[in-house]
């Protein structure tokens, strides 16, 4: 069978031959004068058939019984099959009589649109099996053509994820990723969509592309339009309290979802009540998509009507409403999308909700399933509760870093005199004050400091979620800032520490002034989930003939045996000891008692950190290789008997420089440690200095001999937060001559083709190395950890 060179052809498609079309028009000619009751004349039908094929001169009786199968069918159908006619049978008469009582006998099973490409194939399947191979391919429509013709049409996540990604980035504004489901189904904690790892719902593969975009862009459209931060009013829980006869308890969504007699079945009804008014939403920024995608739905809901009860029907005028809303300018106020302002954002859903669980069945809910998705309010609380905890922490951190310094800790009316102006409005007063002038200067202070853009978004997040930013936040802030600056009273020292939840901050330099930001980044220590994967399995079994090679070239590092000469006892005598002291005892000096030769064995005692990017920029075949680089060296260090241990690093701002557990120092390499290898995957930003500053602390806590910082990177370090060119690459380069000064040797290991120019002026020459290719690693690597640990 061939391949697809483009999209199916459609009707009327510019892909039509001129051939064809001449035989469309004289078949409609002969339908026109001889259709009765819309069943065609068997005798028209047969000479229109004839006139097509002429000269040629088949059997009466062959085309006879093929004429009967075609008489059954519409004419649309007849049209569209003998327009094949002229294309199939100057190639073999047989096969075209085959082609035409089969594609009778298929007329549900192959749509208009595909049956270029089926007789395309037909063909190709007759020149490379002849009659027979052709009759094979025709006899099982569905899974000789249609499965694999839906398998090319598909869309699997990670060949769409790198251009998803940044799209759906673009269009939010925010940091959100998007990852396979292993349910294979649609949600999001409204941090990350989970998404299935494929989609084939249409035939053709721009079809399935567009309406997979969005499928996303509407998740984010819950997001945005505060779904799941909807606050339910005491009145909202009192009413489904009563009328489910339940007890409420809590105050948030999922609490009052709870309350519904099946909380899952409430949240997917909650998604569609909430559904046209999220559309409408995305209607107005996002105009273009939403007129390329409603043919799609339509065509979708359209496959669902006519079968089912009044449920279903009822379901699909629901979901019909979801890209009618997006050209429709009305629908329930706006302020229904912000915390503690939608007053009536639940009105009317308890009765919706039963309407809904009435009319559909559980069969009807899949359509609405793979549409809006399948809720986790429980899980999109917890990651909005992390969210609200990492916001308040940047917000506290960012707006320190702009307010005035008051490092003596004197009050205004110690210093003996006015300041400024500009100081005094943004100068906090000091003693205690009631709340409503903490709140009141708290707001004035955002009001008159110009806030930098970054500020200006966290705030604009926090005001999304909580409705106004708290004024502890603007307290904590204002401590942070220095001595003397809290709204409630003098600040202790401990305030002046940057504001984040670990228990590991470090400096950072700055080359620009040579000298270190104090307290500046902060190093979160994360567990890398363990994830079942196929990858370890198939890397080794892929490389097993190298991993066997690097294994010897490994084996050689093990214990080591030298002989060591000028000993006093020994194994053997040092004849050129032995020569020399025999000419001193001539010269008449003293001959030294150091005459023999001692077999020594010298135990390895190292301890080896590698330390593995895991930002976005090693997507694909970079984060690929980089992944089999550090499976072949787990294998390999087995063999070496070294302690050695793994991280991942990533993060976003210094406030949250994420480093991921994989395999400890002392932690034994199993199928954990293998399945949190297969678990790595590209996440955000490149901050390497914080942790290398982090292990650079672990190692010293070891009491090795020699200890070694192993770094697998594409690239330069990089930031969101201004990291980036010559500070970041100052700043990497500082740590790690923190690192060399504390006796640890760092070494890198890179794929990128241009590190050359800034990585000798990082790592040092002769302290990093390049691996394009995974098969040159084992010489490289054998070659570099042998001339480290000698």
């Amino acid at each position: 069978m061939g391949s697809i060179s483009g999209p199916p052809a459609g009707p009327g498609s510019s892909r039509v031959s001129p051939m064809i079309q001449n035989c469309s028009a004289r078949w409609k000619k002969w339908c026109s004068r001889s259709s009765r009751g819309g069943v065609m004349d068997l005798h028209a039908q047969k000479q229109a058939f004839l006139q097509l094929v002429s000269p040629s001169l088949p059997n009466e009786w062959e085309v006879e019984e093929v004429m009967e199968a075609l008489a059954g069918v519409s004419e649309d159908r007849r049209r569209i099959l003998l327009s094949h006619v002229p294309t199939i049978w100057p190639i073999s008469h047989t096969l075209c009589l085959s082609y035409l009582a089969q594609g009778a006998m298929e007329e549900r099973s192959c749509p208009p649109e595909l049956m270029p490409e089926w007789v395309r194939q037909i063909l190709s399947s007759y020149e490379h099996g002849g009659l027979r191979g052709a009759r094979e391919f025709m006899a099982d429509i569905e899974a000789n053509f249609l499965d694999p013709l839906r398998g090319r049409a598909c869309i699997d996540l990670e060949e769409v994820r790198g251009r998803m990604v940044p799209y759906l980035r673009g269009v939010s504004g925010l940091p959100l990723d998007l990852i396979a489901d292993g349910r294979n189904s649609l949600w999001t904690d409204t941090r990350t969509i989970f998404v299935p790892g494929q989609l084939h719902l249409f035939a053709d593969r721009a079809d399935n592309l567009l309406f997979f975009r969005f499928l996303i862009v509407l998740q984010w459209g819950f997001i945005a339009a505060g779904t799941y931060r909807i606050r339910p009013r005491r009145g909202d829980f009192a009413l489904v309290a009563e009328r489910y006869g339940v007890t409420a308890e809590g105050g948030g969504i999922s609490d009052y979802l709870a309350c519904f007699p099946d909380p899952q079945r409430a949240g997917e009804a909650l998604l569609l009540f909430e559904s046209g008014n999220v559309a409408r939403d995305l209607g107005r920024e996002l105009p273009g998509l939403f007129r390329s995608v409603r043919p799609l739905w339509l065509r979708l809901l359209d496959r669902y009507r006519g079968r089912g009860g009044t449920g279903r029907q009822w379901l699909l005028d629901r979901l019909q409403e979801v890209v009618s809303m997006a050209e429709s300018p009305g629908g329930r106020d706006d302020s229904g999308k912000r915390p503690g302002g939608g007053q009536a954002r639940l009105a009317g859903f308890a009765e919706f909700h039963d309407a809904l669980s009435g009319r559909c069945r559980e069969e009807d809910r899949e359509l609405l399933r793979l549409l809006l998705g399948v809720p986790d309010f429980t899980a999109a609380a917890k990651r909005l509760e992390q969210a609200r905890e990492e916001d308040r922490e940047l917000f506290i951190s960012l707006l320190a870093g702009i307010l005035p310094k008051n490092p003596s800790g004197e009050s205004d009316g110690e210093k003996g005199g006015t300041g400024g102006k500009e100081a005094d409005s943004i100068t906090l007063p000091q003693g205690r004050a009631t709340g409503e002038r903490e709140e009141a200067v708290g707001l004035s202070l955002l009001a008159e400091v110009e806030l930098p853009p970054e500020l200006a978004a966290v705030k604009g997040r926090i005001e999304t979620d909580l409705g106004e930013v708290p004024v502890s936040y603007i307290q904590s802030a204002a401590g942070l800032a220095g001595p003397g600056r809290t709204l409630a009273g003098a600040a202790g020292k401990d305030d002046q520490r940057l504001a984040v939840d670990s228990s590991f901050v470090y400096d950072e330099w700055d080359f620009r002034r040579a000298g270190y930001r104090k307290d500046w980044c902060a190093v979160i220590e994360r567990e890398l989930p363990s994830q079942r994967t196929g990858f370890v399995p198939l890397t080794l079994q892929k490389y097993r003939g190298l991993i066997i090679r690097m294994r010897r070239q490994f084996e050689m590092l093990r214990t080591t045996y030298r002989f060591a000469r000028r000993r006093r006892y020994g194994d053997d005598i040092d004849f050129d000891a032995m020569v020399d002291a025999i000419g001193d005892r001539q010269a008449g000096l003293a001959p030294t008692d150091r005459l023999f030769i001692r077999l020594m064995r010298d135990q390895r005692d190292i301890a080896t950190l590698f330390l593995v990017d895991m930002s976005n920029s090693t997507e694909g075949w970079i984060g690929q290789l980089i992944k089999e680089a550090l499976v072949l060296l787990c294998e390999v260090m087995e063999v070496t008997g070294d302690r050695y241990g793994v991280y991942g690093f990533s993060g976003m701002r210094r406030s949250r420089c994420d480093l991921y557990h994989v395999k400890h120092l002392d932690e034994a390499h199993g199928d954990d440690v293998r399945r949190r290898i297969g678990a790595i995957g590209p996440r955000e930003y490149t901050r390497m200095g914080p942790p290398v500053r982090h292990l650079t602390r672990r190692l010293l806590e070891t009491d090795a001999r020699m200890r070694l910082l192993i770094i697998l990177t594409d690239g330069k370090p990089e930031d969101y937060d201004g990291y980036a060119d010559s500070y970041a690459i100052e700043d990497t380069r500082k740590a790690l001559i923190e690192a060399r000064g504390s006796g640890i040797h760092a070494f890198c290991v890179t794929v990128d083709q241009k590190a050359h120019e800034y990585l000798a002026h990082m790592f040092g020459q002769g302290n990093y190395i390049f691996v394009n290719r995974i098969e040159s690693l084992p010489l490289r690597m054998a070659e570099f950890y042998r001339s480290l640990t000698s």
